[in-house]
Formats: C-alpha cells, structure tokens, sequence
C-alpha cells in the first residue's frame, strides 16, 4: 500500500470548485480508499495504481462530482503576448550574425581531459589548470568541467581539416565553469563565451572583420578598442589582439599559436576568437534609431599614410576621429600593405574617409582644412606621414 496526502483548498484552487471536505472524503470512500480525515491522507485500495498524486485525486473528485456542475470562467489578469527576454535576444543575433558571415554553429562537450591544458600550453600553475572534477566520470578523457572554450572549438576544426575540408569557419555559444574555489563551496561561475574559429583563404583580419561585424550589430562598435596581446600561451604572440569594451577585457581574437595547431593536427594557420557574452548582453541593445537618408552630397577623401611597423592602425583610427571633427561621418581601412615599394620597419596604410554637413553642401576648403588638421595630428604625434606616390 502506498499514502497520498491531499488538501482540500488545493483540490478546489485546481478545478474552480468550492466542494466541501465531507464530500471529498464520500467520494474517495466511494472508489475504495481508506481515508484519514484529520491527517488529511487517503490510501488507495491495490487495484488503482494510477492513484499517486494529488492531482490524481483531484480527476477523481471532478469526474464523481460531474464536470457539468462546475462553473465556466474566464482567466483573469490582462493578456499578454509573451516573448524572448534581453539575454536571449541578443543569443539569437549573436548567431544571425555569425551565420551570415558564413559560419556554422559547432556544439562541443562541456567535460574535457586534463590533457588539453598541455596541448593549449598552459602552464603546471595557470588558473585555468583548476577545473572541476566529476565525482563519477565516463572515463579520463571527460573527467573535469572545461574552462575555457577553445579545445572544443579546435578539436571541431582539427576534424574538418583531417576530413579535408579546405575551408572552414565555425562558431559556437559554450559555456565555461569556472570554481570560486576548490574544492567547491558554492556554485560556480556559469559563463556563456562566443567562440569562433577559422581556417583557410583567410587572415588575422578576415577574424578581426567577424568579430567588428558582430560589435557593430550589437551596436556597441565604437566602445570597442583593440589592444595587442602577448599573454596567451595558445595564441600567436604577434598576432593577436585584446578585445576591451569601455576599457573592460572582454575577450581577443587572433592567430593560434603554430605549436598548438600541431598538436591539434592541423597543418596550417588557424585563426579563433572569443568574447565573453554576459558583458557584451550587459552593454548591447535592441533598440534602434532611424536616421532620415541625407539631402546633401558627402565628399570623399583617401589617406595613404606611412607607417612604422609598431604602431597599431587603432591609435590611427583616434587620432582621425579626434580631429575629424563634425564634418566626418565615417571612415574605412581598405588597405595594409608591406613590400618592396616600402622600406623596412613600415607598412602603408590606406584609409577612404567621407565627410558631410547634414544642412549644407561643403565647400573644398573646408575639407582641406580638417584633413590638414589630421595629417598634423599623424606627423606630430604618432610620426605617420603622407606616403609617397
């Protein structure tokens, strides 16, 4: 035998009724139950095993009552048409955008093997070493929660590229479990990180582009600020750079580090970039502003700049939109260029810039001024010059 406990008041919130106690209790002594009135316990006789619940009890009391003596009414509250909440809003942009720059979504396990710290480079005392045990794991190699995404994503691509596929670009939403502390006193830190990867006809830049596309459907492109970083173990020391929003680490993107695409077994340059979702959803918005076309013509400028090799086109990029003023409504890198043509230690660089007002037609001498104003800012304070044709 086995006991259901039951509450009237429970029983009449679940059908709409307002039936009395006395009269539950005649209709479980009517299907053979044992009751306990005061303990409010009702035991059902062997051959109805489908009494287990509550609600089981319930269907009972409504089905001898007669469900045509139970009232009709209306919901009440004011009706609302629900929908997806900020943080999965912005889940579902993040892979519009991806997807509409041609990669794939991956999805990765979230147990790894203690041996993906070697392959990735980290060292015996790194953070990202204390990861959680599983208390019963499949064997080794799922053994402890991962904390940092990119084994997942270059295990994905190590098997594109040993299945020969020339040309790959995949991105994923993985979350990370990084421990308070060990053993565990309390939940960890759940984190969802924007993973992408890439191999191919591809370079630092095509990565640099994806993740710039991403900010600028997140609108939040110009508080973004690229820095070089040199601190992964796993990336490319020269070629990789630090993703700051408003001046907040929240990821980097560049080339894997040679030593660790070859122990992935991949046999050539791998390119991944990550970003850490939970600022980015912080920061972003859904909200979007019209903007009327302009009534006025813009007027187009093309900066061909010289360049010494250590100066990052970011601090290029500031010094434009400082003096630049109100007159510039954009501007673009199109070229980054090293060759015979240039002497060592330089690049050129090469940048289209648009100017407007949007009451007036501009005049030469306007735009000749403020570009004045930009190549004087570039020479005094970076040392950048006019290349010359």
């Amino acid at each position: 035998t086995w006991k259901v406990t039951y509450e009237p008041e429970s029983i009449n919130r679940l059908l709409g009724t307002d039936i009395s106690h006395e009269e539950m209790i005649d209709i479980f002594k009517g299907i053979e139950c044992m009751v306990d009135p005061e303990k409010k316990i009702v035991i059902p006789p062997t051959f109805r095993p489908d009494l287990l619940l509550e609600a089981d009890l319930a269907e009972e009391v409504a089905r001898f009552y007669g469900y045509d003596r139970i009232p009709t009414t209306l919901a009440t509250g004011t009706p609302t048409v629900g929908k997806k909440n900020h943080k999965q809003q912005i889940e579902d942009l993040t892979r519009s955008v991806m997807e509409s720059q041609g990669f794939y979504e991956a999805l990765s396990y979230s147990f790894e093997s203690p041996k993906v710290f070697d392959w990735i480079l980290l060292s015996k005392d790194h953070p990202l070493r204390q990861g959680i045990r599983i208390a019963n794991p499949l064997g080794e190699d799922f053994s402890m929660m991962r904390t940092t995404p990119i084994n997942g994503m270059l295990q994905s691509l190590s098997t594109n590229y040993n299945r020969r596929n020339e040309q790959v670009r995949l991105y994923e939403l993985a979350k990370i479990y990084l421990a308070k502390s060990l053993p565990l006193e309390e939940l960890p830190d759940e984190r969802v990180q924007l993973t992408f990867g890439m191999y191919g006809e591809v370079d630092f830049y095509d990565a640099k582009g994806a993740i710039e596309t991403f900010f600028e459907k997140m609108y939040i492109a110009k508080e973004i600020e690229y820095v070089p970083e040199q601190e992964l173990p796993w990336m490319h020391p020269g070629r990789c750079a630090k993703i700051l929003l408003q001046g907040e680490n929240i990821g980097y993107v560049g080339e894997i580090h040679p030593k660790v695409a070859e122990n992935y077994s991949i046999n050539t340059r791998v390119y991944l970039g990550v970003v850490d979702l939970p600022k980015v959803i912080e920061k972003a918005t859904m909200d979007r502003n019209y903007v009327p076309l302009p009534k006025f013509p813009a007027m187009v400028r093309d900066l061909a700049l010289l360049v010494k090799d250590d100066i990052p086109v970011r601090e290029i990029e500031k010094m434009i939109e400082q003096r630049g003023g109100k007159l510039l409504e954009s501007y673009e890198l199109f070229d980054v260029y090293q060759g015979q043509q240039i002497k060592k230690g330089y690049k050129s660089v090469a940048y289209s810039l648009v100017f407007r007002d949007p009451d007036r037609t501009l005049k030469e001498e306007e735009i000749n001024k403020v570009m004045k104003k930009i190549l004087h800012g570039l020479e005094t304070e970076l040392e950048i010059r006019l290349r010359d044709m």
